[in-house]
């Protein structure tokens, strides 16, 4: 009994690995993968996005639009950048509703081939009741209250992992008024922060 267990065992396993899928039986990623950049801040800590900076040094160089983004952290959040090729390159510049202030970060990541391989991997998915292998396609940029910018690689918010935590620098942005917006959120989101603040260390 225990023998014909193992060539049952063995059978099964054999025929996952013949028709492509893992052992556990959950089906791989077989469609082009197709990279890009999206931008998430906590919930009640919108921000205004300008349109993000790409450079992919001796290739190309781009930008794309994001604009206002709201809730949640650690989520696939705002915007749609495709990142094609994969850039060395990441300006952000932001406005905090909260703190109404402006921030800017350059990012540089040294080495974006190896980023894409990673991203490339398979995370397991559930979907519909099934489990699915996707890539971590998905590059997020959370943008949080003084100035952390924390950039993740997902598919979905359970599947992210944190690949680089950065300090914006602050300035005054006396090109832009934001006075109309910030009046808005503060109807919305005011009393949030009178009884929590910023909580900048929660991020």
């Amino acid at each position: 009994m225990t023998r014909k267990l193992v060539v049952l065992v063995t059978v099964l396993c054999t025929s996952f690995l013949l028709s492509g899928c893992s052992i556990a039986g959950t089906p791989e990623w077989d469609h082009p993968v197709k990279y890009r950049l999206r931008v998430s801040v906590p919930r009640h800590y919108d921000a205004w996005v300008k349109p993000v900076q790409f450079e992919a040094t001796g290739e190309r160089a781009w930008w794309h639009p994001i604009g206002i983004t709201t809730c949640c952290w650690k989520a696939s959040g705002n915007g749609n950048a495709h990142l094609e090729p994969m850039p060395d390159y990441i300006h952000i510049t932001w406005f905090s509703f909260a703190e109404q202030q402006s921030y800017t970060r350059l990012i540089h990541i040294p080495d974006p081939e190896a980023l894409r391989e990673r991203m490339e991997q398979p995370a397991p998915v559930q979907r519909n009741g099934k489990a699915i292998n996707m890539p971590r396609d998905t590059l997020v940029l959370g943008l949080a209250p003084g100035g952390t910018v924390v950039m993740w690689i997902m598919n979905w918010a359970e599947t992210a992992i944190e690949v680089g935590r950065y300090n914006a620098v602050p300035f005054d942005d006396k090109k832009n008024d934001y006075s109309i917006w910030v009046e808005d959120y503060l109807k919305e989101h005011g009393e949030y922060l009178n009884q929590h603040g910023l909580q900048l260390d929660r991020w």
